[in-house]
This record gives structure tokens, C-alpha cells and sequence, in this order.
């Protein structure tokens, strides 16, 4: 799906991304990612964490405000963005009238678990989309569940909670347990979903993910680091795949001068997604501030290698490079640097050091003869 030249609103969050990271993806790719809904919004991706703006009917609930644009799966964005590969090369001869007809579902609910990744049909307009037989499987028991008076946003939730572990709706069976949470059937046995779904966070089922998120970050903004830490830690038991928890809770303890407990939340970070370059931007400046320059500069470019255009994080290794002595390192780095930011404040400074390294260099070709 081509990005450029869209606004696009984002409903809820992206798994494993700060919205920093989304915006530097989506300028890459000439688009930009809107602040609040208005009428220059082009296009609206729904986060699988946005599950709660599902209603019973299929509809979702959209922010006021907005004008008509076409809606989009956290998947199909993840694709549009280079974080997703395509979709499988399998036979895709089921039209969705077919669909609609062979499982019993309504339009607005195959749109709606098209939305979420439930189903995963190629084709960008709806009237053209064309469904695997897995489609047809997981829609059907999709339905399944619905009529025996299942909510549409708990079908949902165990679709997501199925995908993040490498499994489908198509492939398995649930059904209610005692307690009213969805369970999986294994061999005549019931097994719990690991993850937001069947997990209760701290008894209050209505407290999602993207719940606690939220309070964290507000808590976090407001300087309030014990209920951030708290919130983000919570959050962490319950969803043990994210990225960006960790990174958060390693920034609250940052704030509160606990570096050592800092790197290990930032470990897990990079630990669950080793491209997740703001952790390892932070690692790198907790490793020099340890004086650890060989592990600052590994970092460095693990930073950059995961976001090439990462400024800030090309800066610093041009920066410590250059403090090392390692001109010819530090050359490459800083003539980076200024491919991305030559307009920046801090390209006088690049300049400078440019000029330094190529003198020096000079001066040791000639010591060396």
C-alpha cells in the first residue's frame, strides 16, 4: 500500500513502536502521522490494542472529527512500512460474498475482522478482496463463538492474543471457561491464552494494556515515577512481547537515578525487539556515562543499523569517535550525520570535527611515510 503524500491517524498503538519511531517510518516514506483527528487526516490505521472501539454489531467507533478515509489493519501498516512481510502466496479464490455467505457473518463484521487482523485478504479496496481458505476456518469460528453470545471484542482480543504466540484463529477451538474468559481446547483439555486476555490486571478486566499504557505515561509526564513504574511493570507481566514497556519503565528509572535497573529494562527491551533503536540509543549513552566506550560505540550502531536516519544516535557516535581519536571512523560518521541533518544546529559542529578528523588523518599518512 503506497504511503506518501497521507496524513495518517493512528487508533490505539502499535505493538513494539513509540510513536517516534512511527513518524521517522512513515517520513521515509513521504506520509506523516497526524496528532489528533481533523479534516487533513487521508487515512486511519487501527492498533490491535484499539479492540475496545469494536462494537457488537461490526461497526467501530471512530474519534469525532474526522473526515471520510479509508481504515487500515495494524498489519497492513506494518507492511507499508517495510516491519511485516507480505502475505502468504496461497490460493486466494474466495471472493467476500462468499465469506459473508459460508461463515454467516454480516458485512460490518468481516470488515471488522479485517480490521484487526482476524482475516487477512489482499486487495486494498473491499469489493476486491480475496480470502484464503484460513480466512474462511477462523471466520467461521469466529462466528461460532459470537452466537453463543461471545462479545465481538473478546473474539477479537483471543484472535490477537492467538497471532502474538505464532497461532490463528483458523487453528484453534475455544470456548468460555468458568470464569466467562475465552480458553483454548488442546486435546480434550482446556488451556488458557497467555496475555491480556484471560490475564486480569489487578482484577479489573476493563484495564487493558492500552489502559495502563496510558496511566503510565500520564503518571510518567506528571512526574509521579512510583505509579508509572507500577503501572508499566504491570503492563509487563501481562504482555511479555512488547518492546516499548520495558523501554518506558527503563526511563522512569532513569528519571529516578536508578541506572542499573535503567540498562537491565532497556535489555529487555532490545531482548524482545533487537531493532528497537531508542533502546539502544539509550544503552549507548548509559554505557558511556559508565566509561565503557567499545560497548558505546557497538551500541551506537546497533542504534543506527536498526534506523539509519536516527540523527541523534549517528551524532553521538560521530561525537565519541572523534574524542577517541578514531578519525577515519569518525569521518564516515559525521559525513552521515550531515547527509541527514545538514541544515540542523548541530551541523557547524559536524563541520568543524570533519575538517579536524581530515587534518589529522593527513597528518598521519605523513608521519607514516
Amino acid at each position: 500500500m503506497p504511503l506518501a503524500n497521507q496524513t495518517l491517524l493512528l487508533v490505539g498503538r502499535l505493538q513494539g513502536l513509540t510513536r517516534r519511531r512511527l513518524e521517522t517510518l512513515l517520513r521515509v516514506r513521504g506520509a506523516k502521522l497526524a496528532t489528533r483527528p481533523g479534516n487533513r487526516v487521508t487515512m486511519i490505521a487501527f492498533g490491535h490494542s484499539a479492540v475496545g472501539q469494536a462494537l457488537d454489531d461490526g461497526r467501530v467507533a471512530l474519534p469525532p472529527g474526522l473526515p471520510a478515509a479509508p481504515l487500515i489493519s495494524e498489519n497492513v501498516l506494518r507492511r507499508a512500512i517495510g516491519l511485516l512481510e507480505p502475505p502468504a502466496d496461497v490460493d486466494r479464490s474466495m471472493g467476500r460474498g462468499e465469506i459473508e455467505r459460508l461463515a454467516g457473518l454480516s458485512p460490518n463484521l468481516v470488515s471488522c475482522l479485517v480490521l484487526f487482523d482476524v482475516l487477512e485478504p489482499v486487495g486494498l479496496e473491499s469489493s476486491k478482496w480475496r480470502f484464503a481458505y484460513r480466512d474462511l476456518v477462523a471466520a467461521r469460528e469466529a462466528a461460532r463463538l459470537l452466537k453463543r453470545g461471545v462479545a465481538l471484542r473478546d473474539v477479537l482480543d483471543a484472535a490477537i492474543a492467538l497471532r502474538r504466540r505464532g497461532h490463528n484463529l483458523a487453528e484453534a477451538r475455544l470456548t468460555e471457561g468458568p470464569s466467562g474468559a475465552l480458553l483454548r481446547e488442546v486435546s480434550g483439555q482446556l488451556a488458557e491464552l497467555s496475555g491480556q486476555l484471560t490475564m486480569r490486571l489487578e482484577q479489573q478486566k476493563a484495564r487493558s494494556i492500552d489502559d495502563l499504557l496510558v496511566e503510565a505515561e500520564e503518571a510518567e509526564d506528571r512526574g509521579d515515577h512510583a505509579t508509572a513504574e507500577s503501572l508499566y511493570t504491570t503492563a509487563m507481566r501481562a504482555d511479555t512481547a512488547d518492546p516499548v514497556l520495558p523501554f518506558n519503565l527503563g526511563n522512569v528509572f532513569q528519571a529516578e537515578g536508578r541506572a542499573t535497573e535503567a540498562k537491565v529494562a532497556w535489555q529487555i527491551a532490545v531482548a524482545r525487539d533487537p531493532a528497537f533503536a531508542e533502546a539502544w540509543y539509550n544503552l549507548a549513552m548509559a554505557a558511556e556515562d559508565d566509561k565503557q566506550t567499545d560497548l558505546a560505540i557497538a551500541q551506537y550502531r546497533r542504534a543506527v543499523q536498526a534506523q539509519p536516519d536516527y540523527a541523534d544516535a549517528q551524532f553521538n557516535l560521530a561525537l565519541l569517535l572523534t574524542h577517541l581519536d578514531r578519525c577515519s571512523d569518525a569521518l564516515a560518521a559525521w559525513e552521515r550525520f550531515l547527509e541527514l541533518e545538514p541544515t540542523s544546529k548541530q551541523a557547524g559542529v559536524a563541520q568543524k570535527a570533519i575538517a579536524l578528523c581530515r587534518m589529522k588523518i593527513q597528518q598521519e599518512r605523513a608521519q607514516t611515510g
